[in-house]
C-alpha cells in the first residue's frame, strides 16, 4: 500500500517536531513543506529533498500530497482547515482546533460530511502519567470521581512574547494560559473525567504586557456531578504543579508534575480509602470517623509517548478508516470549556454548556478589536 503523503505546513517552530515525526513513521512520507519564510523554508526542502511552497493555496493545489500538518498561529487552524478538507486532505492540526467552538463546529461537520481526518495534536495523552491516570480510573482504582484538583503553573518572561507576537493577542491566539499553554491539561482532564457541562471562571493579566490573560481560576461540573477546580498560571516558577483526582474508592495523588511539556516521569500515587467514602459517611458511628487511607506508589504504563507516538496514530486513522487518538469532536469540547470560563469571567455569571456560540462569537470580536479588554491585576 502506498504510503500518506505529508507536507507540513509552518517549518519553524512545533513544525520541525511534525517534520521529525513523519520520518520516523514508515507509513507516511515527507513530501512538500510549506512557510511564508522564503529562506527557511526552501533551505528545509533542500535538506529534506522535498518540494517548497510559500504559498498555501499553491500546495495544495499542487498534487501530490494526501494530508497536511498544520503548525502555524492559532488564529489560522480553523481556517486552514477548511481550506484542506475543500481540497481533499486529512489534516493533523497543531492544538487548539479553533479559536472558537462556532468555528470548531464548522470544521467538524465538514470533516464528517467529507469522510476526511482531522486530528488535533493534544498529544499529552500518550505520555506515560496521563495513560496510567487514565487506566486507574478505567480500572476503577478511585471509584465514581467526585473531586479534581488541578494547577498548571509555569513562567513565562515578556521575551517568549516578543519571539512570536501572534501569542499576544486575541485574534492570533484566541486567548493566553486558557488557549496557548493549558489546552493540552484540558484537553487530558475532559479525556480523564468527562465532559464538562458548567463552569465558573475568573481571568486576569497580573504580569504581561500582551492583551491576553496569564492567570486562570475556574470551577467546573462534569455531567458525572464531579467537581473540579482549576488554577493555571504563567506567572509562577516551574514546580508547583500539581494533579489530584478523587472518588469515593480513592485518590490519584500528581505532585511536582513534571510531564508539563514532555513525556517525562512523574510520581504517582494512589490513596485507597477504607472503607469508600460513601459506606464511611453512611455507616460510621464516630461523629470524627475517618476513612484509612493507604498509599502506593503506582508505576508508570510502559512505552513512550510524543509527537511520534501521535503522528502514527494518524497516518493508521487516515490508511484504515478509524477515528484519530483526538478526534475533531474532542477537541472542539477543549475549546467550548475555553470559551465557556473567558464567557463566564466576562459576564460574571455560571456559564453552561453547549456555549452560546452567537454570543461568544460577539464577545471574541469586541476582544480582539480591543473594545473589551483582559482585566489587569497589579
Amino acid at each position: 500500500m502506498q504510503k500518506l503523503r505529508h507536507a507540513v505546513v509552518g517549518v519553524k517552530g512545533v513544525g520541525r517536531s511534525h517534520l521529525r515525526a513523519i520520518r520516523q513513521v514508515p507509513d507516511a512520507e515527507l513530501v512538500a513543506v510549506c512557510d511564508l519564510d522564503r529562506e527557511a523554508v526552501e533551505g528545509v526542502a533542500r535538506e529534506l529533498s522535498v518540494r517548497p511552497f510559500t504559498d498555501y493555496g499553491a500546495l495544495l493545489a499542487s498534487g501530490g500530497i494526501d494530508a497536511v500538518s498544520l503548525c502555524v498561529p492559532h488564529g489560522l487552524h480553523a481556517p486552514m482547515t477548511l481550506e484542506a478538507l475543500d481540497a481533499g486532505l486529512h489534516v493533523l492540526v497543531e492544538k487548539p482546533i479553533a479559536n472558537t467552538v462556532a468555528e470548531a463546529d464548522r470544521v467538524v461537520e465538514k470533516a464528517r460530511a467529507r469522510r476526511l481526518t482531522v486530528a488535533t495534536g493534544h498529544q499529552y495523552r500518550t505520555f506515560k502519567s496521563a495513560r496510567t491516570m487514565k487506566k486507574l480510573i478505567a480500572d476503577g482504582e478511585i471509584g465514581t470521581i467526585t473531586r479534581v484538583l488541578w494547577t498548571w503553573l509555569e513562567l513565562r518572561p515578556e521575551s517568549y512574547y516578543a519571539r512570536d507576537a501572534w501569542r499576544c493577542t486575541w485574534k492570533g491566539a484566541g486567548g493566553g494560559v486558557l488557549m496557548n499553554q493549558t489546552s493540552h491539561d484540558l484537553d487530558l482532564i475532559c479525556w480523564l473525567v468527562g465532559d464538562p457541562v458548567e463552569v465558573s471562571g475568573m481571568i486576569g493579566n497580573w504580569g504581561h504586557e500582551a492583551e491576553i490573560e496569564d492567570f486562570v481560576c475556574a470551577t467546573v461540573r462534569f455531567a458525572n456531578d464531579a467537581l473540579g477546580s482549576l488554577q493555571l498560571s504563567t506567572l509562577t516558577p516551574r514546580g508547583l504543579s500539581l494533579r489530584q483526582i478523587s472518588g469515593d474508592r480513592g485518590t490519584i495523588d500528581v505532585r511536582d508534575v513534571k510531564s508539563l511539556a514532555s513525556d517525562a516521569d512523574d510520581e504517582i500515587r494512589l490513596g485507597r480509602h477504607s472503607p469508600p467514602v460513601r459506606s464511611c459517611i453512611q455507616n460510621a458511628g464516630a461523629i470524627t470517623a475517618q476513612a484509612e487511607t493507604r498509599w502506593e506508589t503506582v508505576p508508570t504504563a510502559p512505552g513512550e509517548g510524543g509527537q511520534v507516538t501521535f503522528m502514527r496514530d494518524f497516518v493508521s486513522a487516515v490508511r484504515d478508516g478509524h477515528d484519530p487518538m483526538v478526534p475533531p469532536e474532542e477537541a472542539r469540547r477543549v475549546v467550548e470549556l475555553i470559551n465557556a470560563v473567558v464567557l463566564s469571567s466576562f459576564t460574571r455569571r455560571t456559564v453552561r454548556l453547549p456555549v452560546d456560540r452567537e454570543e461568544y462569537e460577539a464577545l471574541f470580536r469586541k476582544l480582539c478589536d480591543g473594545e473589551t479588554q483582559t482585566p489587569r491585576y497589579r
